[in-house]
């Protein structure tokens, strides 16, 4: 039997492949009551990822499924690697600094590597690996359960991994970044771990490509209320920069081609 969340996620699941599903048919579907079905529309709609309509629902701007952390290295790689380079440019020597784990940031962490000195947590195996040999920065890594399609470590080991610290700075990488919805994963316990990380940063700075804003989740990481500034690519639509400018967030745009591998 799945529960709430396993069911949600197989609902959006649903209509990413058709415009519209009907309570009826998605209660046949995962086995339960048409009234369990519709509480799951209800909450999603009052998270924004569903627009309800007579019968049924059909998807509101929710953000593409999940793609293996390969195909994430690939997708969108060019912006990436400006974003990346751009984001180092905010580092001061002495940082303390927290990666999440991404393609974005472990772009960021190949740029550091030769660099310092800094202290780095992170949570993503890749990240951890790139930064192992580096002299000039000291590793700390968070326990966890591997999360196999990001390769990352999450759960409550990894929350209470940052237990007694305060970083300088977060670099965030986001599934879907909403002006009114706020920022959003497609995992639930990604989620919980990213908003740890928001608590014991001084500053929250988001990563993500123009590809990631309009885009809603079904795991909300925290409103925008809590990001400091936001490292885009020039096709970030001049509305969404105007509405992130309008809420204080400092908004920066990639714009040079790095020459980074």
């Amino acid at each position: 039997m799945l529960n709430s969340e396993q069911r949600r996620a197989q609902i959006l699941q649903a209509l990413q492949s058709q415009d519209s599903v009907r309570v009826t048919r998605l209660a046949q579907r995962l086995g339960v009551s048409s009234v369990t079905i519709r509480t799951d529309l209800r909450a999603l709609t009052e998270a924004g990822l569903l627009t309800r309509q007579h019968g049924g629902a059909r998807l509101s701007h929710v953000a593409p499924p999940e793609a293996p952390l390969a195909e994430k290295r690939q997708l969108h790689r060019e912006r990436k690697l400006r974003i990346a380079a751009c984001a180092a440019a905010l580092v001061a020597p002495g940082d303390k600094l927290i990666l999440d784990a991404g393609s974005t940031t472990l772009n960021l962490a190949r740029l550091l590597h030769a660099s310092g000195p800094f202290t780095v947590f992170t949570n993503s195996l890749p990240i951890a690996s790139e930064l192992a040999n580096a002299e000039a920065v000291e590793l700390i890594v968070s326990g966890g359960a591997l999360r196999k399609a990001s390769q990352s470590l999450q759960g409550a080991q990894a929350e209470a991994s940052l237990q007694g610290y305060v970083f300088d700075k977060l670099f965030l990488g986001v599934d879907g970044f909403d002006c009114e919805f706020g920022l959003s994963t497609h995992d639930a316990a990604e989620a919980r771990l990213n908003a740890h990380m928001i608590e014991h940063a001084r500053r929250v700075i988001v990563l993500a490509d123009s590809s990631k804003f309009g885009q809603l989740c079904l795991h909300r990481i925290c409103h925008t209320d809590r990001v400091h500034a936001v490292v885009s690519d020039a096709a970030l639509p001049p509305l969404v920069r105007a509405a992130l400018e309008q809420q204080g967030i400092e908004v920066i745009i990639a714009t040079e081609h790095p020459h980074a591998s």
